[in-house]
């Protein structure tokens, strides 16, 4: 009851138009306020249902963003927000279909070695101030993303084999080249996270060294440029974000009417994932997804009310426990981890022991209420295709657990019911969320629980998304965490490099290390490679499943459940084709449009 109560409360609080009034708008018939210039030479035509314009979408967040930068920023309410509505790539990709299509480049074409890649861009283009989008704003993104001092997650998609980076040359205003040393497999979908900046607003600063305070939260919308359907207007913490049409979008539909429909787009910002169903069964939100499995009978409830349908989708996001095997030290020279810690999580058999006391079939049918599935490496069993069978599996076995924690010198020495290490000291550690899941809140208690019965003290304490994305890539301040990876567009692994090659960004167990501190890490980085670089699908296919039977048997993270995926829109959304690959319910958004 309370929870209802804080949720009204928030509503009141907020801009009553975002709250209440937002979602009962509809189509004016005319776009406000209207587009600017010419429609490019170069429009892009989409296949889509030709719609009304007019209204405000409105759905929800369930934290701030961290900032509105496309490059140095991965963190979900972020790229929520920005990826494919504020920011467009060079190339795009059909959820509904499951292909690339073209993006801000009209065509491209690559030499028979996969060597040389040609890229034409659409002429007539501009950013959302009027300037012109040329070569040069593609070739400056490029050459920030791919500057060892900017943490752009992306770059790792185009790494090579000897750690460099692909040659660009500007041919002229609208054709830029790539040369590769080696094939790159997916190097079209590497191409859709590289969103361009544009570089008559950010030059300076980057050669200021000053690029990581672009775009942050407090910027000026209109610093905010921007190349997608929609642009930032406005962001209040801990209450909305505001985005209004681009007067300058370069997608037309096949009437030759200028995208996108909608007025205004509002992302409530709110205190949890709960809230947001809560809000959408209230009716005061048009769309959700991600939504928690405990709260999807409470949207089926409210289905008719609401006018809404909701979609339970195969699951290809997975949920993951982590321990930090970090070996560095802060600035102040004290390690990450309390050495005699680190010796645990650094060893195999400590990880694989934890895993077979976790009682995954359990997390499925208590967390997930049946909604979802055990899994035991990176890839859930809804990605067909590179879904590897064969790899290790960690079935609930507590004795198996406490055999192998006796093999490095782990047991209850004192026959005090809990395990001491081979110095007597007792085998306890922290583990911590983000506190807006409660699902995972609840795996986490599960895990603490599970632990505790082979003797493990877990001190359990979920915190703030955002503070624990700063401990993942930044203070490495933490012992271990539960944390989840949303699926690559497409769901190719070679999309995920930045999580599952070791010293990579995001590789949150170990993070940008020098060299391999393991030879399986070496022997992974090798296999990713080669699938990386091979273009015959069935020999990726073999190097990928072998990295993936490494990874299963040494766990640098621990894979856990795949949960479903739940979605709900109003009915009145025309063009709406819901996917369980981000964006979800808007990966369409220009497309998207209210029917009444």
């Amino acid at each position: 009851m309370k929870k209802t109560i804080a949720a009204s409360v928030l509503c009141l609080l907020a801009a009553a138009s975002a709250c209440k009034n937002q979602s009962q708008t509809g189509p004016t018939g005319r776009p406000v306020p209207p587009f600017k210039g010419d429609v490019p030479v170069d429009a892009y035509v989409t296949g889509a249902t030709p719609g009304n314009y007019g209204g405000t979408l409105v759905m929800a967040l369930p934290s701030n963003p961290k900032s509105f930068n496309p490059i140095a920023t991965v963190e979900t309410s972020t790229t929520w927000v920005i990826n494919n509505v504020v920011y467009k790539a060079l190339t795009d990709y059909d959820n509904q279909e499951q292909k690339d299509i073209p993006g801000i480049a009209k065509s491209w074409e690559s030499s028979r070695n996969g060597l040389e890649w040609t890229f034409v861009l659409r002429q007539g283009v501009k950013w959302s101030d009027g300037e012109p989008f040329t070569a040069d704003d593609v070739m400056f993104t490029f050459q920030v993303m791919l500057d060892p001092q900017i943490k752009a997650s992306a770059r790792d998609l185009l790494i090579q084999s000897d750690g460099t980076y692909p040659a660009i040359q500007e041919i002229d205003d609208h054709t830029i080249k790539f040369y590769l040393k080696e094939p790159n497999a997916l190097f079209i979908a590497a191409l859709n996270n590289a969103f361009p900046i544009p570089k008559h607003k950010w030059e300076s600063a980057y050669k200021a060294g000053r690029f990581d305070q672009a775009m942050q939260l407090n910027a000026d919308p209109k610093d905010i440029v921007c190349l997608g359907p929609y642009c930032i207007s406005e962001f209040t913490t801990d209450q909305r974000v505001v985005l209004t049409r681009n007067p300058y979008y370069w997608k037309v539909d096949k009437k030759g009417q200028r995208l996108p429909y909608f007025d205004k787009i509002i992302f409530l910002i709110v205190p949890s994932f709960d809230t947001m169903a809560l809000k959408f069964h209230n009716g005061e939100t048009d769309m959700i997804h991600d939504i928690n499995p405990d709260a999807v009978d409470l949207i089926k409830r409210g289905a008719q009310a609401n006018d809404s349908t909701l979609y339970e989708l195969p699951g290809f996001n997975t949920t993951y426990l982590l321990f930090n095997q970090d070996t560095g030290s802060n600035k102040q020279g004290t390690p990450y981890i309390d050495p005699v810690k680190l010796k645990w999580f650094r060893d195999p058999k400590f990880r694989q022991a934890i895993s077979y006391a976790i009682d995954r079939e359990g997390m499925v049918r208590t967390v997930l209420l049946g909604h979802g599935s055990p899994i035991y490496s990176f890839d859930p069993p809804a990605n067909k295709f590179w879904f590897n069978e064969n790899s290790k599996k960690y079935p609930y076995d507590r004795d198996k657990a406490l055999a192998l924690l006796r093999e490095i010198g782990i047991m209850d020495r004192d026959g005090d019911g809990l395990l001491e290490d081979a110095g007597g000291r007792q085998v306890k550690f922290n583990m911590t969320t983000n506190v807006s899941r409660p699902y995972r809140v609840n795996m986490g208690t599960l895990i603490k629980d599970n632990l505790a019965k082979i003797g493990i003290d877990v001190n359990f304490q979920p915190m703030d998304y955002n503070l624990l994305v700063d401990k993942f890539r930044v203070s490495r301040d933490f012992d271990s965490a539960i944390g989840s990876w949303q699926s690559g567009v497409p769901p190719d692994p070679i999309e995920s490099k930045n999580v599952i090659l070791p010293g990579s960004n995001d590789y949150y167990a170990f993070p940008n290390q020098k060299g391999f501190s393991t030879d399986w890490e070496r022997r992974l980085d090798e296999l990713i490679g080669k699938c990386s670089k091979t273009m015959d699908m069935a020999e990726r296919r073999k190097y990928y499943w072998q990295a993936m039977e490494i990874w299963s048997e040494y766990l640098p993270e621990i894979d856990l459940v795949a949960a479903n995926y739940a979605v709900a829109a109003k009915n009145r959304i025309g063009n709406f084709k819901p996917s369980s690959l981000a964006n979800y319910t808007y990966w369409n958004i220009e497309e998207l449009y209210f029917t009444k």
